[in-house]
């Protein structure tokens, strides 16, 4: 066994981001300590650090609540970049492309928003207007939905914030009533539909990705034209993409044969 020097410091600090990374909501430092079991003085140093470096910020400077900074994701990209789910997504995302006519993305959760990862378009009889690397609602699109679907409801709840949500279309779904609804009966049904929700001639079917501790971590879709969707095309649309989403899940690790829970 190789014998490890830790740093105590250093790991307290991990401590931090990992306890953060977990909690559905923002922490105060008392939260904090009292869950790391650590003294004031020395969590209040942390996080001073932390917000320093860019790897926590705050969710209210008023309450001083703390949450995961952007220097945190940036690094979650760049391990997932290099090694993790787009490069293990890749060939499934040309697949879905290439049975399906369609666009398919791949995207994560970011600070309440659907931040898009990857796509493949190589076979599509259309070219949707979402780059890479661009931020969507997560209650108006496809991919969005499909994750925060996924979520605990008190998640769901938080990301849609206390004021107006917006609309992208007249066919939106912007109160919170019928968000959670929606949210219902893509549990059931096992996967998402933005049917113009995002953008009036498009037509999208997403489904979460979920890891071996059975976290939804990101989701795919596939988007095709409104006019284009016929009964028998959203059908076969449907399969591909949750079949394809439940064969990448167990490629991380999950083992049900059910994505999503009631």
């Amino acid at each position: 066994m190789v014998n490890i020097r830790v740093n105590k410091s250093a790991e307290r600090a991990l401590d931090v981001l990992v306890l953060l990374s977990k909690s559905n909501t923002p922490l105060t430092l008392h939260e904090i300590c009292s869950a790391l079991e650590i003294p004031r003085s020395s969590g209040f140093e942390l996080i001073q650090t932390l917000l320093y470096k860019g790897f926590l910020e705050f969710d209210d400077e008023r309450l001083k609540t703390y949450r995961l900074g952007l220097s945190a994701f940036e690094t979650g990209i760049g391990y997932l970049s290099n090694m993790g789910i787009p490069h293990l997504a890749r060939p499934f995302l040309q697949e879905m492309n290439k049975l399906s006519g369609g666009t398919a993305f791949l995207g994560i959760e970011d600070k309440g928003n659907i931040v898009y990862l990857d796509k493949s378009e190589n076979y599509s009889y259309m070219r949707p207007t979402a780059k890479l690397g661009s931020r969507r609602y997560m209650h108006t699109t496809g991919l969005g939905k499909a994750l925060l679907a996924a979520f605990p409801e008190d998640k769901i709840l938080h990301i849609l914030g206390d004021g107006d949500i917006p609309r992208k279309t007249p066919y939106s779904k912007v109160t919170i009533p019928e968000i959670l609804q929606d949210m219902r009966e893509i549990r059931q049904r096992g996967y998402s539909v933005d049917d113009r929700e995002d953008h009036l001639e498009m037509y999208c079917i997403g489904c979460a990705i979920f890891d071996r501790w059975n976290q939804p971590v990101a989701s795919i879709s596939v988007a095709s034209l409104y006019s284009n969707m016929t009964t028998e095309h959203r059908a076969k649309v449907v399969q591909i993409v949750t079949e394809t989403a439940l064969k990448l899940s167990c490629q991380l690790g999950f083992s049900s044969q059910k994505l999503y829970r009631d």
